[in-house]
């Protein structure tokens, strides 16, 4: 039954990053838990409303979005799922263009009958100079 549950929130955060990419807000209002706190790799921090209003007034675009699948880990505890993994982002925003890589954490959870992200932390990776 695990195996079920990390299959699908695997495939919940692909949907995720394709709704970013395509600012599709009421997809994201889907996948998102309404306590949701998200920090970026700023340390700025935000809640579900804050992250949604800036994606769909425009003031941040993310352009591309790519994940990378042999440093994605997956891990069940009960009904919490933790991901962590690393990926390359591509991102407009009201103060200029970012591209970065980045190790990140998301923590799903299953709340009535669907899994939701409540957490995200990104962590920008030191440049390999």
């Amino acid at each position: 039954m695990a195996g079920k549950h990390i299959d699908a929130v695997r495939q919940l955060e692909s949907a995720r990053f394709e709704a970013m990419i395509e600012g599709d807000v009421d997809e994201l209002e889907k996948l998102l838990a309404d306590d949701l706190f998200y920090v970026h790799s700023n340390g700025k921090r935000e809640t579900k409303r804050e992250f949604l209003d800036a994606i769909s007034s425009g003031r941040r675009r993310y352009l591309d979005i790519d994940v990378d699948p042999k440093a994605q880990e997956l891990r069940q505890f009960g009904d919490t799922v933790v991901v962590t993994g690393k990926l390359k982002v591509e991102l407009e925003t009201a103060t200029g263009s970012l591209a970065s890589q980045m190790t990140y954490t998301a923590v799903h959870k299953l709340l009535a009958e669907a899994w939701l992200v409540i957490s995200w932390q990104a962590t920008r990776m030191a440049s390999a100079d």
